[in-house]
């Protein structure tokens, strides 16, 4: 089963208990070693510390890992646990080697010796920030940022580590009590560690929608067609559980489960949603607003950044016509595209979304359904005069789950055919007297090996309203 990102109190609740307790007991391993090896010959107590220090990474990293596949698709839980054992290798070697080397550059002139501290000591508190940016980077945008605030947090971490247990480390302790100071020491670095990064990590996953600036406007869109997608729905009825009488058992289920008995039903909707879009291979933070209605098409406005530069655009549907039209800076068009292949691509992507968020679709007069199992049902349609099959997928309580398609188009490294699309969807809001998927992972290859690569958007949607 694919995992789709928590909310996020839930990702930061996670992530500080899951660091809290893996630094913790990781830590132990180090304490212990100190302990025993602290008399041995320099080389060698550098040696096992170091040693040490890969197992204490190994289980900060797998603890950390639990997190983070409940929050990405694909994510390797191995590669994250190696590189945190080899950042927190590194950081000990750096770490032990001024006090093991002292003999040879004890009499270095301080203008070297300042510098070298400098760079050591950045090297230190950013060597796991780093290991872990190599596979953070191919699932958020912004991971770059996960390097410093690691390094302040592991800083600020070190510093009440050695403020609290420095002073209780005594010559000729035993091992336990080393141990037990070590212990306290680690509780209060790992959890100084475990806050700070989690609350970044919460942000990295789940970037803020825009509360400043006007809402971004389709550049290349009349001002009359963006208007003419807030058109009411003309003539819509209100919903009555008798309207659900022979459709499929799952599609019962679901428009029983998600609209309120009374409700209008209402087939053009305007939302806002934040998230992640994969561009080039590197996920890019997002945020969009998209109009539609089942006969007037849609319009999709968005805003990303490409190598630290805006990039704005859309994606329509309208007229029975697709456009593509994307710049960066407002000003050096990316992408201008409204051909044959366009319009087949998007008329498909309509024709999905549209069942995705407007509940009130699946009863349009425009819809015929076909069952398929308990939980799958196939609704047919026609969009920009080319036969569409979207199954939808819905849980035993009604909550729909996932659609998915053959679409038209070119996923990257393909030519333009008929490939699986589709979408996951989880968690549910009220809306309108609708409760809508505010939680979606949409990409090509659904289904198939393929569809790690295939996702190119992690949405979350934080606006909606019915028309």
């Amino acid at each position: 089963m694919y995992s789709l990102s928590h909310e996020p109190r839930t990702v930061r609740r996670r992530w500080i208990l899951a660091t809290t307790l893996g630094e913790v007991l990781g830590f132990l391993t180090p304490a212990y070693v100190g302990s025993v090896a602290f008399d041995w010959h320099a080389e060698l107590f550098l040696a096992v510390m170091v040693a040490a220090g890969l197992v204490e990474g190994a289980v900060l990293g797998a603890a950390q890992s639990l997190v983070l596949a409940r929050e990405f698709l694909g994510f390797s839980r191995s590669a994250w646990t190696i590189v945190t054992a080899l950042g927190a290798g590194v950081a000990w070697f750096l770490g032990m080697l001024p006090s093991t080397t002292y003999w040879w550059w004890q009499d270095w002139p301080l203008a070297v010796l300042l510098p070298l501290a400098l760079v050591l000591g950045l090297a230190l508190v950013g060597s796991i920030g780093f290991a872990q940016w190599m596979v953070l980077r191919r699932h958020v945008a912004r991971s770059r940022t996960w390097v410093p605030v690691n390094a302040f947090a592991w800083l600020v971490g070190l510093g009440l580590l050695l403020a609290v247990a420095t002073p209780l480390w005594q010559e000729g302790q035993s091992a336990a009590v080393v141990i037990a100071i070590g212990a306290v020491g680690a509780l209060v670095m790992a959890l100084t560690v475990a806050v700070l990064t989690g609350f970044w990590l919460a942000r990295l996953v789940h970037p803020r929608t825009p509360t400043a600036g006007p809402r971004p406007v389709p550049p290349g869109v009349s001002a009359a067609a963006w208007k003419s997608l807030s058109e009411p729905t003309d003539r819509f009825d209100v919903f009555d559980p008798g309207m659900l009488e022979g459709l499929p058992e799952p599609v019962q289920r679901w428009l029983g489960h998600v609209i309120t008995p009374g409700a209008p039903l209402l087939t053009g909707f305007d939302v806002e949603g934040t998230g992640h879009i994969r561009l080039r291979g590197r996920w890019r933070p997002l945020y969009a607003r998209h109009r539609a209605t089942v006969d007037g098409g849609f319009v999709w406005a968005a805003r990303t950044r490409l190598a630290g530069m805006a990039a704005t655009g859309f994606d329509r549907f309208t007229g029975d016509r697709g456009e593509m039209r994307w710049w960066v800076l407002r000003r050096v068009r990316m992408i201008s595209d409204d051909g044959d292949q366009v319009t087949r691509s998007a008329a498909g992507r309509h024709a999905a979304e549209l069942l995705s968020i407007a509940p009130a679709v699946a009863l349009h007069p425009s819809v015929s359904w076909e069952a398929v199992d308990h939980q799958r049902a196939v609704a047919h349609l026609v969009v920009g005069g080319d036969a569409q099959a979207v199954t939808v997928r819905v849980d035993p309580l009604g909550r729909l789950r996932q659609v998915e398609m053959d679409r038209w188009g070119a996923p990257p490294g393909f030519a333009f055919d008929r490939y699986r699309f589709g979408a996951l969807l989880t968690e549910e809001r009220p809306f309108d007297g609708y409760l809508v998927p505010t939680e979606v992972v949409a990409g090509w290859h659904i289904g198939t090996a393929r569809w790690d690569d295939g996702v190119f958007l992690r949405y979350r949607l934080v606006r909606c309203s019915f028309h």
